[in-house]
């Protein structure tokens, strides 16, 4: 009988263990993983990345930087570089762990929209992009972040596609990610105005994975958009019992409507989403959503303007019907003072209303409605609050700072 010795089976054993372990590690680095971090009423995105690179998408609120330090620092396969760092917007609620994430990881490049703010957050992102010897890259639609052809990976920015926009939300650096047959689409708090500007440039749009712009507010992710994207997941980072009754009831119906399936932060912490560039998995279960929560209207306060002779306050209609604001009720939340709009006033669908104040106000047009001709609300900041009939808080204005 034939017998082989044990000094051959040894040295064939190892073989085969080191061939299995490099397996095992090249379809680990095969991977993409995307890490929608629980920051509360906030943003922050890391994404392990298949060519073993790193990137971070916003950095939560101010005190929320050693949160997001400690969890990449945590992750199996951690290194002390971020490749790719972007600050979607200005908002505190996305920048404001930046500076210190920027002082503790070697960061290679860092990506912003061409815009300013004079808030004390914007400064020490600054300052710390400045002692760090880095330079910032100004996002713009067309601008490819990375490009690996030999794995089929790919991000480009979409947005923004202006130099200037009245709102810092719609500044937003929107990014649409490529893995294989996978993609993403990263939207940070891009509003209507945003979404409609993508779907004018026919951009492709499509996407598996969504992140739900601005927290699940009716202000964003719009019919005509969301069908233009028409993803299978969507995912909601959002606070828990946040203030601004973040995320709408209209977009959680939108999106069920569609059989897209829902995750969010505030039910169900980091969400972890992995792909092979086939198959998309996540670390937890799709949420089945309650049926009998408030519903929002879809309608949300876009603009106050409270300089010049004449004050007006925007109230823009998300949706794809003419909404009723008989007896809805616009405050002043400094002055306390309160405007109930009349029976008969409507806002068409996708349209808006104006309502203006002060002694050059005037009504002469569709679409704007005289407060009064004396001035309502205090310039030195003035939030406006919109309530439905029933008491609900609608939209409030500032809504994210």
């Amino acid at each position: 009988m034939f017998r082989v010795k044990k000094n051959i089976i040894i040295p064939v054993l190892i073989i085969l263990l080191l061939s299995l372990s490099i397996l095992i590690s090249n379809a680990a680095a095969d991977s993409l993983i995307i890490h929608f971090i629980d920051v509360g009423q906030a943003d922050s995105i890391f994404i392990q990345l298949p060519n073993s690179q790193t990137m971070l998408i916003d950095g939560g609120n101010n005190g929320d930087g050693s949160l997001i330090i400690n969890y990449i620092k945590g992750l199996k396969k951690s290194n002390n570089k971020i490749d790719y760092l972007i600050g979607t917007h200005p908002h505190e609620d996305h920048i404001g762990g930046l500076d210190d994430i920027i002082n503790e990881f070697d960061i290679g490049r860092v990506f912003m929209p061409k815009v300013s703010h004079s808030s004390k957050t914007f400064e020490d992102l600054m300052l710390a992009i400045r002692d760090n010897g880095l330079k910032i890259s100004a996002a713009q639609v067309g601008q490819t972040i990375f490009n690996d052809d030999n794995i089929d990976l790919k991000a480009v920015i979409l947005s923004p596609g202006r130099d200037s926009y009245d709102e810092l939300n719609n500044y937003s650096v929107v990014i649409r990610l490529v893995y294989g047959d996978t993609t993403y689409l990263f939207t940070g708090d891009a509003e209507g105005l945003v979404e409609n500007e993508l779907l004018r440039q026919q951009l492709d749009l499509k996407a598996n994975v969504l992140k739900v712009a601005h927290h699940g507010s009716s202000s964003s992710t719009g019919e005509r958009f969301l069908k233009a994207v028409a993803p299978q997941y969507a995912v909601i980072s959002v606070g828990k019992d946040n203030s601004y009754g973040h995320p709408s009831q209209l977009i959680i119906d939108r999106l069920q409507r569609d059989n897209i399936k829902v995750y969010r932060t505030d039910r169900q912490g980091t969400i972890i989403a992995s792909s092979d560039g086939n198959k998309i998995k996540f670390n937890k279960k799709e949420l089945v959503m309650d049926s009998n929560a408030l519903r929002d209207t879809g309608v949300y306060l876009s603009m106050v303007t409270l300089t010049g002779s004449v004050e007006s306050v925007v109230i823009s209609n998300n949706t794809a019907n003419t909404v009723n604001l008989s007896n809805w009720k616009l405050v002043s939340e400094v002055g306390g003072q309160e405007y109930i709009f009349p029976k008969g006033t409507e806002i068409p669908a996708q349209g808006q209303l104006k309502v203006v104040s002060g002694r050059g106000a005037k009504a002469e047009q569709p679409g704007i409605i005289l407060w009064n001709n004396s001035y309502i609300w205090n310039n030195d900041g003035d939030p406006a609050i919109l309530y439905a009939p029933s008491g609900q808080l609608v939209s409030r204005f500032p809504r994210e700072e």
